[in-house]
């Protein structure tokens, strides 16, 4: 080998030397990431555990109690941090740090508030009230017509009113006045007076003086209304109308349990079929 060769072989040596020193003065120099996280609405570090990750290289720290959290031996460069507490909003941000730098930061997280939909639970009724017994054996019969109190539920919130449940079933022919409705049968009743005025001109005129003034003025005509029970009281007498009309938009279903609706005289309960119940019987019961 020549010298030439030789100093060639030691100069490439010494370079190599010099590139290996380099590359390990390089690997020491690593820096530090420190911060401090505080909560937005009080300025005091949130609970204990805020999670501090960054992604890129896979480290992760978590806060202690006084909100602190440290990443240490960090290479140079861009990092990106990323902050995840439950009850905060998750905060992120990047963080370039130089070569044996300690990069420090206060992290200011918001809390987070959740507005839950209103919900109301009800625990069904193990067994029914003892004033439901009757309409649930009625119903279970099939005699007569009944509104349940998932049909009565479907129109709760103002969407549909009791009366116009009530409309919907056959032989009910539905009187409106105002926001008030009545309810009688579809079938027409005599209007005659045992002691008609001689000054009316029309038998149907004795029917019209019959009514209440309020419910004429209201907008009610004569008319075969049934008898109206409410939790098998009687609220309505049909041989009476003059003592007012039951306005069945007075109750809202969501306060009724069940209807009842007996349009022919034949289908009427026992305990309710009286003589001059010849328009038909309306019971309602409440929940």
């Amino acid at each position: 080998m020549t010298v030439f060769e030789l100093r060639m072989r030691a100069c490439r040596i010494g370079v190599a030397c010099v590139m290996l020193a380099a590359a390990a003065r390089h690997a020491t120099a690593q820096g530090e990431i420190s911060g401090r996280v505080v909560a937005a609405d009080s300025g005091r570090p949130p609970v204990q555990g805020v999670e501090a990750t960054i992604a890129k290289l896979g480290r992760t720290a978590t806060s202690d109690s006084s909100g602190r959290f440290r990443f240490k031996d960090m290479p140079p460069g861009e990092h990106v941090l990323v902050l995840r507490a439950i009850g905060f909003k998750s905060e992120s941000s990047k963080v370039f740090i130089d070569r044996d730098e300690v990069v420090s930061a206060q992290v200011v997280m918001t809390r987070t508030t959740t507005d839950l939909p209103e919900r109301v639970v009800t625990a069904p009724d193990a067994t029914p009230s003892a004033k439901l017994v009757e309409f649930m054996e009625r119903q279970k019969a099939g005699i007569g017509h009944f509104i349940t109190r998932e049909q009565l539920a479907r129109a709760e919130g103002g969407v549909r009113h009791t009366g116009d449940l009530i409309a919907t079933i056959p032989g009910v022919l539905v009187r409106r006045g105002s926001n008030k409705i009545w309810i009688a049968s579809g079938r027409t009743r005599s209007t005659g007076c045992a002691f008609p005025d001689p000054k009316l001109k029309a038998e149907q005129d004795c029917g019209r003086q019959r009514l209440d003034r309020a419910d004429s003025i209201a907008g009610a005509r004569p008319g075969c209304f049934m008898d109206v029970y409410v939790d098998g009281a009687m609220v309505f007498n049909s041989s009476n109308p003059q003592f007012g009309l039951f306005d069945v938009n007075s109750i809202p279903p969501e306060h009724i349990a069940g209807i009842e609706v007996y349009t022919s005289a034949a289908q009427i309960p026992a305990r309710y079929n009286r003589t001059s119940a010849g328009c038909g019987v309306l019971l309602i019961w409440t929940r």
